[in-house]
């Protein structure tokens, strides 16, 4: 089911929005094309093209793929993408659950931002041992060198942005660093 429930992976709290995006509109964070390719696959699901995706259909679309879900599976699924409640999956919600985030780049930019404190587009080592001192987690420059290492693609000693988003958003190199860390912590013990 792991690839089936991604369908259902990202969601936006209910209160973060009135409306949701219109599928024929491009929105900052997808294209019209993206939501055309969003609608065919809905459409796909509407089997019987009323309009929105009933449990029942929904299960017969994973099942079909050799995924059938169970009845909790299907029940989870429905409540996450059912935003007003109706019992059915319309077209906006479908694709508010499978378009991304807007805010997400931003607040990565944001996160980022803590530990840039140079505002040179790169961490150094340095940058983040005084951001880990400053929250209380203490490490010293060779420790956070160590933990670079973990995120660091280019191997130029710096983490830029677009390794901080891997780090972040696929976990790249995550539990290296954290191992790093935790190696350079036993050793100054």
């Amino acid at each position: 089911m792991g690839k089936i429930r991604s369908l259902f992976r990202l969601r936006r709290p209910k209160s973060q929005h009135s409306s949701p995006p219109s599928p024929s509109t491009p929105s900052s964070s997808s294209s019209s094309s993206a939501s055309g390719d969003l609608e065919r696959v809905f459409n796909k699901f509407d089997s019987n093209g009323d309009g929105k995706i009933s449990s029942e259909e929904l299960a017969a679309v994973l099942s079909n793929l050799g995924h059938p879900p169970s009845e909790e599976e299907l029940r989870r699924m429905m409540v996450e993408a059912d935003s007003d409640g109706d019992g059915f999956i319309s077209l906006e919600e479908f694709v508010e659950i499978n378009a991304p985030p807007a805010s997400i780049d931003e607040d990565l930019r944001l996160a980022f931002a803590v530990f840039d404190l140079d505002r040179n587009g790169v961490i150094s080592a340095d940058e983040l041992s005084q951001v880990l001192i400053g929250i209380g987690e203490g490490a010293s420059v060779a420790q956070c060198r160590r933990m670079i290492q973990g995120v660091d693609r280019d191997g130029d000693g710096l983490v830029s942005f677009e390794e901080f988003k891997a780090m972040m958003t696929y976990g790249a190199g995550f539990s290296r660093a954290c191992a790093a860390l935790a190696a350079a912590n036993a050793t100054a013990e």
